[in-house]
């Protein structure tokens, strides 16, 4: 009998023990599958999620308050109005052409910007007009030390005066007349408006009376020195002079310079009292003792002497 036709004991038990390790390595290489499986299918679940079968339907907007039915229907930006087709003209008839719509708001000849030169001067204030006369308000008429106005500028080749005054009368409480209106500036005004107070001193001293009036030679005048046809020009010329000739009291008396200048005592020292009052007031003055052309008139004038105008010329 051969080994494999009567197995022993020994042959049946290697043959049990190979079958047990196969059937040991078989469930463990099928557990180390289904766990390596496992593993797989948990990362999976992890990374991507499975999508439900059937998506969520999206909720009303809760804050939405109008009704469907309420909505205004969003307007087209560039949807116009349709136009009604016009019937097409016939071959007889002249097209209709619509009048112009009627332009609103003022004319163009009525604006601002388009007047004419000569009204928009008529609405200037007269301040800025271009024939308003630029002259200087006087204080001595302003403050009632003379009585007079302000008249036209003066002009005559280099003479003239731009603000001329013609003065009537001088002095505030007591006013001295003229005999006749004189022309002359705003500075010889307030210089005269001021030399009248202290010279009805003297002819209250002298003559017992008050000044009534004044009579004067030459005020305004263009020409030069003395009448003269060379040297300088004259500040009778500027309305800068004027010569005194005579005085009235008001009691009466009169005094001339051209007989009083050497008359009676008391003709003399009003005279020669008024003269120092004048220099004292006038820039320049000249009286019989300057020359022969003032024997019978004495020359007031506040004209410019000296670099500084503050020399003074009493004669």
């Amino acid at each position: 009998m051969t080994l494999f036709s009567r197995p022993t004991r020994f042959h049946l038990f290697i043959l049990l023990s190979l079958a047990a390790s196969i059937s040991s390595l078989t469930l463990v290489s099928s557990t180390s599958d289904a766990d390596a499986r496992s593993r797989r299918n948990h990362q999976t679940r992890i990374a991507k999620p499975a999508l439900p079968t059937i998506p969520p339907l999206p909720l009303d907007n809760p804050r939405a308050t109008v009704a469907p039915e309420q909505k205004a229907e969003t307007p087209v930006p560039d949807q116009k109005p349709a136009m009604e087709a016009e019937p097409a003209a016939k071959p007889d008839e002249k097209p209709i052409v619509a009048p112009k719509a009627e332009q609103q708001g003022p004319k163009p000849d009525q604006t601002e910007d388009n007047k004419k030169p000569d009204e928009a001067t008529e609405t200037n204030d007269a301040a800025t007009s271009p024939d308003r006369i630029y002259q200087n308000a006087c204080p001595a008429i302003m403050n009632g030390d003379i009585q007079g106005e302000l008249i036209p500028p003066l002009s005559e080749g280099v003479c003239g005066e731009r603000s001329p005054l013609k003065v009537t009368a001088i002095g505030k409480d007591n006013p001295v007349k003229f005999a006749a209106p004189i022309i002359t500036n705003c500075a010889m005004a307030g210089s005269l408006a001021n030399w009248v107070v202290e010279i009805q001193k003297e002819a209250q001293k002298n003559f017992g009376a008050e000044i009534e009036s004044i009579a004067t030679g030459s005020d305004y005048q263009c020409r030069k020195v003395n009448n003269g046809h060379k040297g300088r020009v004259s500040e009778h010329a500027f309305a800068n002079a004027l010569d005194i000739i005579s005085f009235k009291f008001k009691n009466g008396k009169t005094t001339e310079l051209g007989s009083g200048w050497k008359g009676k005592p008391e003709e003399q020292a009003f005279w020669s009292s008024l003269h120092k009052l004048s220099c004292e007031r006038f820039m320049t003055v000249i009286g019989p003792d300057g020359d022969a052309a003032h024997q019978g008139n004495l020359h007031l004038d506040q004209g410019c002497h000296g670099k500084s105008c503050e020399a003074r010329i009493c004669q």
